[in-house]
């Protein structure tokens, strides 16, 4: 089988074991690339594309991190105007550990294509940059298509109807056309936005509401 080329720029999952996640939690610039990537990610969640302004922030909602990671995203959604809970999945438990306790963080170890969850639990779902992962250890082209349907099937069924999602991610040419056909298949709206393209600072998001 053809193994699929990845970006050379792009870090493997076996990056966020032993000492690389003691790294990664201590690393300053990551936390400040973690904590302003998530607030943009929140901010997008009321693009207007999936229906502008979330006027219910009072009412309590669950969140979902997928890949939290050591928690940078969770603690920026937990100190946000919503009121909220929140749960994190990630599939490195030496990530978790570099997690500052909190109770009112909850975290799960799990692969976001297998999810653990019942159906329509969650208000809100965010991931940052950990979709990049959705197609791992995929050994065909073929293979990574069923992976990536995996992680936005597990996506999609786990969000409450009118539930929105924002993940931040930056797929390779191949993973960006499976993620675009794959969304084409399930209830949602919106889709991928990519900022200032083709230039160093490029960003690629998926901002999605779910409609049934």
């Amino acid at each position: 089988m053809k193994i699929i080329p990845r970006k050379s720029n792009r870090p493997s999952t076996d990056e966020y074991f032993g000492l690389e996640a003691e790294a990664y939690g201590t690393s300053r610039w990551m936390a400040r690339n973690q904590i302003q990537t998530t607030q943009k990610v929140l901010e997008l969640l009321e693009s207007e594309q999936i229906g502008g302004k979330i006027t219910n922030k009072s009412i309590k909602s669950l969140f979902l991190d997928i890949g939290c990671g050591t928690g940078y995203s969770s603690h920026t959604i937990l100190n946000s105007n919503f009121e909220n809970r929140i749960i994190g999945i990630d599939v490195s438990l030496d990530m978790m550990k570099q997690c500052e306790k909190d109770s009112d963080l909850h975290l799960i170890l799990a692969d976001m294509r297998y999810s653990p969850f019942r159906p329509e639990i969650f208000n809100y779902i965010i991931s940052i940059s950990a979709f990049n992962f959705a197609s791992a250890g995929a050994q065909s082209k073929n293979q990574m298509k069923i992976f990536i349907q995996k992680a936005l099937n597990a996506l999609e069924n786990t969000l409450k109807n009118n539930a929105r999602a924002g993940i931040e991610f930056y797929p390779n040419k191949i993973e960006e056309i499976f993620f675009v056909k794959g969304l084409k298949k399930l209830n949602f709206i919106g889709g991928l936005l990519i900022e200032q393209p083709n230039s160093k600072k490029e960003k690629k998001f998926l901002i999605l509401k779910k409609t049934k």
